[in-house]
């Protein structure tokens, strides 16, 4: 079956998106590229949530949890002497995966002791996407797309673009069910082992991991393994992170929640200052849904330098220097209009604790923020934001931003071992498929050096 490789128009995709679900109103909403967030709801003071505070931490509702949450919340790395130092300093929220290696086990000492002053996360990998889709789960929903459009072939996000186009032209909708019954099963299996590395009977909010799938939401099995997983008191809260298709995926959630049955409580994108004005109408329609917001890869990826530019920011702050990442996560807390709860950072030593902890409380001048805002806009100029173009437009089926992303963990994360336990698991050499056509690099707004960075790959990890 011939392949659909044309660049998606994400306008249109939101459109049909929100008639295949049949929630216009709502993406109208999203589409509203002026739309702000709402006022913070009225809350009983009572009715918050507090684990951990500090007067060196500033903190925020973390939407419709009610949990008072740091707006730095530790990520992968480091060790317990300086977790109990970040929980002394008053960061309370604490990620973690269930493909993140052995962290989960790593962490369960701490949760012994700690539990009760801490919001914890974790997540089910490799069903939804971050390291990959689960076989099972492609294969029920290619054999779904075939049985109701005729056709399985060429990319996720392109078939399901024509299913919704199909659904909106009243072309009744595809059995879901065999998808969602995956899907679920590998949720509710995935929890427990959590639980029973971390050695804890809950979990404050459990999520599908690295979502690039904008039709889970049309899964609702999943919801009701969580809601059963809620009412047996594994998991407080269903979230998701996402690491591809960001607007696609959003979108989507925007609608599920609108529609229900779900009630999805908390996200955690991967955005940064550049890619935040193309995913804020998103955003802004999450934050009036009362969701809580955690930002990742603030920094973006491969991103350039500024040629001293930063000289002049660091003459605004009385001396005070702050390299990439941390003008990044400044820029995210300080300037990304209240739709940001809190930054993950990953913290591997003191210094970088207290540096990364200081960020929410920094005071920026008028002319220090419009420089922050011109500064770290330059840095982003050649990032990659993990759009999902140059995946989508590629005829040899690569997992483009994933590579990139594994890249990232091998040269910005200096995580070797994370980069080379994800290319593994790609199980083929990028560069030996690539073809060299250039479609990927055409798709990139971005200009990111991608058949490079897929050679670099080969070289080092392969």
């Amino acid at each position: 079956m011939s392949q659909d490789r044309r660049t998606l128009d994400r306008r249109d995709f939101l459109k049909t998106t929100a008639a295949g679900l049949g929630a216009g109103a709502v993406a109208a909403s999203v589409l509203n590229a002026e739309e702000k967030a709402a006022e913070a709801p009225k809350v009983n003071e009572k009715d918050l949530i507090w684990r951990g505070k500090a007067p060196t931490m500033e903190y925020r509702r973390l939407g419709r949890t009610n949990f008072m949450v740091s707006r730095i919340v530790a990520g992968n790395g480091g060790d317990d002497a300086l977790r109990a130092k970040m929980l002394e300093r008053g960061m309370n929220y604490f990620d973690t995966g269930r493909h993140y290696g052995n962290h989960e086990v790593e962490l369960k000492g701490f949760l012994k002791e700690y539990r009760d002053k801490l919001w914890i996360t974790s997540k089910a990998s490799g069903v939804a996407g971050w390291d990959k889709i689960d076989a099972e789960v492609e294969k029920l929903y290619r054999a779904a797309m075939k049985s109701f459009l005729g056709e399985d072939q060429g990319d996720l996000l392109a078939l399901h673009k024509k299913c919704l186009e199909k659904q909106k032209a009243g072309g009744g909708r595809p059995d879901w069910r065999p998808v969602g019954r995956r899907i679920a099963s590998e949720y509710a299996r995935k929890l427990d082992e959590s639980l029973e590395r971390m050695g804890i009977e809950t979990v404050d909010a459990y999520f599908m991991h690295g979502v690039e799938i904008p039709w889970i939401w049309q899964c609702t099995e999943l919801w009701e393994a969580y809601e059963k997983a809620h009412k047996a008191g594994k998991v407080r809260h269903f979230g998701f992170s996402c690491h591809k298709h960001h607007k696609e995926v959003l979108a989507a959630a925007v609608e599920a929640n609108q529609q229900g049955p779900w009630k999805i409580d908390v996200v955690m994108p991967g955005v940064n200052p550049e890619s935040f004005d193309t995913l804020k109408p998103e955003l802004a329609a999450l934050k009036k849904q009362d969701v809580g917001v955690i930002a990742m890869k603030t920094k973006g990826i491969a991103g350039r330098p500024v040629d001293g530019r930063e000289e002049k920011f660091k003459s605004l702050t009385d001396g005070k220097e702050y390299n990439e990442w941390e003008r990044a996560k400044l820029w995210m807390l300080h300037l990304s209009e209240g739709l940001v709860d809190a930054c993950i950072a990953r913290m591997d030593n003191n210094q970088q604790m207290a540096k990364d902890l200081e960020l929410p409380m920094v005071k920026l001048t008028a002319a220090a923020r419009r420089e922050l805002r011109t500064l770290v806009k330059l840095e982003m100029g050649s990032t990659c934001h993990l759009c999902g173009n140059c995946e989508t437009n590629c005829p040899e089926h690569i997992a483009v931003t994933d590579m990139v992303r594994y890249h990232s963990y091998l040269h910005q994360y200096n995580d070797k071992e994370l980069a080379r336990e994800l290319y593994a698991m790609a199980g083929y050499d990028p560069a030996k498929v690539c073809s060299n056509c250039g479609r990927c690099a055409e798709a990139c707004d971005s200009g990111v050096k991608i058949t490079e960075i897929l050679h670099q790959l080969s070289t080092q990890l392969a």
